[in-house]
């Protein structure tokens, strides 16, 4: 049965593989028409032009085979897909222009010393024309849905048809000079295009070689993901993350550190919560794993309910939800950084004034309570946001601090009484 990022998948390749279709039939009929005006005008420019379209021909069904074969569904031999095909055809391909482009440039010097004879010149400009016209459009077409679909393969062939652009535009400037007896102008040009097509094929295939090597994609990328897990709440500390390119696609994985005592169900949301920011933010990827690892921190946000805010002197009360105030305290490597307080906002509420207190500390990034007594509802909803709860042992916050750090104190691991 296909998971809908399947379907989704299939759908983006199917896409990729409609345009690699249609552009192989534009070569195709461009390079007829080019090689069969070439012979009748006598244009060496047409007729190389035509062996490029020939070659452009060969790029894009290579490209078209790329992308169905990365179709195929995941199975045991492949469990990631055949997605890396489409950057094995890339190479492939860029190996060829590379090629192409040290072939073009033999036969621009060769053509230094060569002055062709132009026999119909209108209709062989003609052509010149409609190839630069047609190039650019499928250039253009396919740079659209490379972009849209995020396929390299597709993209590194819009660039090598920009240059077929250019080559056709060339092609057209040295048919008119060549009519009219200016020489080396033809091999000129043909050397110069040569090294735009040999820049296009190193550039191609070294993203193509990236990507099959594993290298992360894009190192923006990469912390903007980055930031993603670190803001998502419940997540204490990211570990190593890793990004991979395959064809069109972008897989990752994280090790993500959440407290020890979350359950399996907390985890499992923080996990999706993570997946689904990244899916959102970069429609590109398409699955990015989650490892849960248990964490105990060396930093601490400590909530005390507190009667007076008199600093570490304050003087701790039993109640919860309807302490006057609370202090805050923020703890690293068991050494006092810094102390707080604020009014409880809650303390009037008639009712519910617990869960609402939990969601003041929340708010303030609370990750340690300490108290004597915790209502049921109060419990579980800071559990639920991992809060760690320990029972008060000490008159004043200084004392309750001490003990906290001296690994003193009893965490609770359930509620003290019934209600708020």
């Amino acid at each position: 049965m296909k998971t809908s990022g399947q379907n989704s998948a299939k759908k983006i390749l199917e896409e990729g593989q409609k345009a690699a279709a249609i552009a192989a039939l534009v070569s195709f009929l461009l390079a007829v028409i080019k090689a069969l005006v070439g012979f009748l005008s006598g244009s060496i420019a047409l007729i190389s032009d035509a062996l490029h379209s020939g070659a452009d021909l060969v790029v894009m069904l290579a490209s078209w085979f790329g992308l169905k074969i990365a179709q195929r569904k995941p199975d045991e031999k492949f469990p990631y897909g055949y997605y890396k095909a489409e950057s094995l055809a890339t190479l492939f391909i860029s190996i060829f222009i590379i090629y192409s482009s040290f072939e073009l440039m033999k036969h621009g010097y060769e053509r230094l010393f060569v002055l062709s004879k132009i026999n119909i010149p209108l209709v062989a400009l003609s052509t010149a024309t409609i190839s630069v016209a047609a190039s650019f459009f499928v250039s253009r077409y396919l740079s659209s849905v490379g972009k849209k679909i995020n396929s390299q393969l597709l993209i590194t062939n819009a660039r090598e048809r920009m240059t077929d652009v250019i080559s056709s535009l060339v092609v057209f400037i040295t048919i008119l000079m060549t009519y009219y007896k200016v020489p080396y102008v033809e091999g000129f040009i043909a050397i110069v295009i040569s090294v735009l097509i040999l820049k296009v094929g190193l550039s191609s295939a070294k993203d193509s070689v990236f990507a099959l090597m594993d290298v992360s994609p894009s190192r923006k990328k990469e912390e903007a993901i980055r930031k993603i897990i670190k803001n998502t709440e419940g997540v204490d500390e990211l570990g190593e993350l890793k990004l991979r390119k395959a064809g069109p696609f972008v897989f990752g994985e994280a090790d993500v550190k959440v407290k020890k005592f979350a359950n399996v169900s907390r985890a499992h949301e923080i996990a999706d919560q993570i997946e689904r920011k990244i899916k959102e933010k970069f429609k590109e990827v398409n699955a990015f794993t989650i490892h849960i690892e248990p964490y105990e921190s060396q930093k601490h946000r400590v909530a005390i309910p507190i009667k007076k805010p008199k600093g570490l002197n304050s003087e701790v009360v039993e109640h919860f939800g309807r302490a006057d105030y609370f202090l805050f305290v923020d703890i690293n490597k068991k050494k006092i950084n810094r102390f707080y307080s604020k009014p409880n906002p809650n303390k009037t509420r008639t009712v519910r004034a617990g869960l609402s207190t939990v969601h003041f500390l929340v708010k303030e990034k609370v990750d340690v309570l300490i108290t004597k007594e915790m209502g049921e509802i109060s419990f579980h909803s800071a559990r639920d946001n991992l809060i760690d709860i320990y029972k008060t042992e000490g008159k004043t916050a200084k004392r309750v601090i001490e003990n906290f750090l001296k690994n003193k104190l009893v965490k609770l691991t359930k509620h003290t009484r019934k209600k708020d």
